[in-house]
């Protein structure tokens, strides 16, 4: 494997680390959001958002790399960027659990290059992968680690279009792996499922001691829930947009009409985040494995009554996350983006985060 390009997905040790941006990349904007630590307290530096035309980036490949370049050179002039670590989305990635021998920590990345192909639609080469230990078993002769395996002609698409932007690319990971820094990690529960429901997909992942080892997607999201809502009220997107996040899945007598119209969506939502979290769990090599909790996040999460929908209809807890858990301390007002909003930058964050880790 490449040396610079092992390097984008292997951590840098923290006193090598230069400072950098977080960018969420998906199909449909840019998200980006710095932090910076001031003594032992952080606060926020540049974040904002940048719409990314229809087409140009499709499940996280760059399909125009010439206007992706623009957009990149665009953000660098008025923000003046410098070095960055993004997030792709995890349409084309593989995520697994993989138990190894005690292996020589030297030694554990061959092991895993040796069994990629069994994982991967991919031969070994095509493959760039990163990986981290989730914990040495009771007996202590074998190793459990999580794997995340992306083709390399996209990552590489996307070193050289930033390098071209003059723009410093320091990291590359999957929004399973930044999601987790937010809102997962080794003080967690063991087995978490963090829940990303955004305007046109929902992302689900399962996190077992703060390590993504499953990954999977539904293409249905908010936008479909308002839509129904459009169509079964006879309104225009906008006010039916409107009363979702106002209102939501709230059963009272003048707001039944909408509950009813939203149910199915959330319904199916529902069903495939059972589905996932079942299949998950009978992966997982534990005399009594459990989901602990399911933590939500992406803007359409805070959809009022839909927390307590799932709660109602799942067997575990389910919460909204909070994006600032590890940044700020219990109850801190974040002037500059509101909660609604900061939880449409859960993968920003934890990209930026990746500065302190």
């Amino acid at each position: 494997m490449d040396k610079d390009l092992l390097l984008k997905f292997f951590p840098v040790p923290d006193f090598l680390l230069r400072p950098a941006v977080g960018f969420d990349i998906s199909d449909q904007s840019i998200k980006f959001m710095e932090l910076i630590r001031v003594g032992d307290k952080f606060k926020i530096g540049r974040f904002g958002e940048v719409e990314i035309p229809l087409g140009l980036i499709e499940g996280g490949v760059l399909k125009d790399a010439e206007a992706f370049l623009k957009i990149l050179i665009d953000l660098k002039h008025k923000w003046h960027f410098s070095n960055v670590f993004i997030s792709l989305p995890d349409d084309h990635t593989y995520t697994i659990n993989l138990k190894l021998p005690l292996l020589k920590p030297e030694e554990v990345y061959g092991s895993i290059e040796l069994q990629i192909e069994e994982y991967v639609s991919l031969p070994a080469p095509e493959v760039v992968f990163d990986f981290e230990l989730i914990h040495q078993d009771k007996e202590g002769d074998k190793l459990d680690v999580g794997v995340t395996a992306s083709p390399r002609k996209m990552i590489e698409s996307y070193q050289d279009v930033f390098s071209r932007a003059g723009l410093n690319l320091l990291a590359v990971e999957t929004q399973g792996v930044a999601l987790a820094r937010t809102f997962a990690g080794a003080g967690k529960s063991n087995n978490v499922a963090i829940v990303d429901l955004g305007k046109n997909h929902t992302a689900i992942f399962w996190v077992k001691r703060g390590v993504v080892i499953h990954a999977s997607a539904a293409i249905v999201g908010g936008a479909t829930i308002t839509r129904n809502l459009q169509k079964a009220l006879g309104l225009e997107f906008a006010e039916a947009e409107k009363i979702k996040m106002t209102q939501g899945l709230l059963r009272s007598g003048e707001n039944q009409p909408a509950f009813e119209a939203m149910v199915p969506v959330v319904s199916a939502i529902r069903d495939e985040i059972e589905r996932l979290t079942s299949f998950w769990l009978g992966q997982i090599e534990e005399a009594e494995p459990k989901l602990d909790q399911i933590i939500l996040t992406g803007g359409q999460s805070s959809l009022p009554g839909f927390a307590e929908y799932l709660g109602n209809h799942l067997s575990c807890p389910v919460t909204i996350g909070n994006p600032w858990e590890k940044v700020f301390p219990a109850n801190t007002t974040v002037k500059e983006l509101v909660y609604n909003e900061a939880l449409r930058y859960g993968t920003a964050i934890g990209l930026a985060l990746r500065n302190f880790r």
